[in-house]
C-alpha cells in the first residue's frame, strides 16, 4: 500500500498509530489492508473490521507481499478465517452499536 508505514525508530514499541492522513473508505473491506483498504485495521480499529481473520492472515504470509513485491503466499493464507462470519453479529444503528453478546450458554437462531 503505497506511502504506508508504521517504523518507531530504534526503539520497538508496541502501540496501535492512527494515520489521519488516510482519508475514510467508500467502501470498507472487513480485511482491512490485506483487501487494500487503508483505512482498515492496523491503521485503527473499527468495528467492522475482522482483526482476528487480518492476523491469522498475515502469520500466514498474506501481507508478506506489501514489503517485497516478488514473494507470492501460498495460496492457503487468504483462506485463513477464525470462522465467524459478520452475517452471525448484529449492529445496531445507534449506539453502542454493537449488539448483546451471546451468553455462552445458548446457541442462537441462524
Amino acid at each position: 500500500v503505497p506511502g504506508f508505514q508504521n517504523f518507531t525508530g530504534p526503539r520497538q514499541a508496541d502501540m496501535l498509530r492512527l494515520n489521519v492522513a488516510v482519508p475514510p473508505a467508500a467502501h470498507p473491506d472487513p480485511i482491512g489492508l490485506i483487501a487494500g483498504d487503508a483505512a482498515g485495521y492496523p491503521n485503527g480499529r473499527r468495528v467492522i473490521d475482522d482483526v482476528v481473520t487480518i492476523e491469522l492472515r498475515a502469520i500466514a504470509g498474506a501481507t508478506y507481499p506489501l514489503i517485497d513485491k516478488t514473494f507470492t503466499p501460498d495460496a492457503a493464507a487468504t483462506k485463513v478465517t477464525d470462522g465467524v462470519s459478520p452475517a452471525s453479529t448484529r449492529y445496531q444503528s445507534s449506539f453502542p452499536y454493537l449488539g448483546i453478546p451471546h451468553d455462552g450458554f445458548h446457541t442462537p437462531a441462524a
